[in-house]
């Protein structure tokens, strides 16, 4: 309930932005204390008057924002997708968006560019999917669509386990072993199937960010991230619950790891914001 009534919150915030109605103008409803207290919090809320301002300056498209709102506000009485294309659809719906966004702040309006940014949203939804594994399972969750999980015969118990076994993986009988070997490899069969949905998506926006005008490169960026995490994925062997992946991993290895995969991001991200591609 607090979450769906701070979507409310940004719901109405941004309405009334778009139509024009100024926090300052009395109104019968405006005596009302609490209609006061929100309009105040509106009013001075830093990441709203920010927002508000790049509305006001470049003409930001509502729909793109509203979008983000309702898928925002749908996935929080969701604990499993579906399907595959669910969790594809959520990506474009959030992130493909906010790139939309972004596309439009430097003035690039065109089709090509937003199909570039569609598919990039796309293969980030897939792979915040998978990051989110372990933060959702403590939360009972299931980030794996029932549809792969179904596949590869995967269940909260298999999260555990998998989550269990490499945070863990000593101090077990052999059918415990057994058990945690299954679970490891159940999820990472759904793993290398989701990446490969993501890669495609990172593969064709590569094919086609020349059609992205010069001054909208910049804000493809984070495209820079989503291929990074693909070549930590596959150094981890598509271990998704790997420590070095969602933190932990305090062994020697681990810390080697962790700081040639920062040390590559910052080169990755250099790179193209000096050429222009990624």
């Amino acid at each position: 309930m607090p979450s769906r009534l701070r979507m409310q919150w940004w719901r109405d915030a941004i309405a009334d932005v778009y139509d024009n109605k100024s926090n300052d103008a009395a109104s019968p409803s405006s005596q009302d204390p609490i209609i006061r207290s929100l309009t105040s919090s509106r009013k001075f809320n830093p990441t709203l008057r920010s927002l508000t301002h790049a509305i006001e300056t470049h003409g930001l498209t509502y729909r793109f924002l509203r979008r983000i709102m309702e898928a925002r506000e749908e996935d929080l009485s969701i604990t499993q997708y579906e399907k595959r294309r669910d969790v594809a659809q959520y990506g474009e719906d959030t992130v493909s968006n906010i790139l939309y966004l972004s596309l439009e702040t430097v003035g690039v309006r065109d089709d090509e560019s937003d199909k570039v940014a569609s598919d990039i949203g796309v293969g980030l939804g897939v792979l915040t999917a998978l990051r989110s594994t372990a933060f959702r399972a403590s939360q009972g969750e299931c980030s794996i669509p029932l549809d792969l999980a179904t596949k590869h015969d995967i269940s909260m118990d298999t999260l555990y386990q998998a989550w269990d076994a490499s945070i863990n993986d000593g101090d077990k009988d052999s059918e415990q072993l057994e058990q945690a070997a299954a679970a490891k490899e159940s999820l990472r069969g759904a793993t290398m199937e989701m990446v490969e949905m993501a890669s495609f998506h990172f593969h064709r926006a590569r094919e086609n960010q020349g059609k992205v005008p010069k001054e909208g490169r910049m804000c493809l960026l984070p495209a820079v991230c989503g291929l990074k995490y693909l070549d930590s994925l596959n150094e981890c062997n598509y271990d998704v619950l790997h420590p070095v992946l969602v933190g932990g991993g305090d062994d020697a290895a681990a810390v080697a790891l962790e700081r040639r995969r920062k040390l590559s991001l910052m080169m990755m991200m250099g790179r193209t914001w000096l050429t222009g591609t990624f």
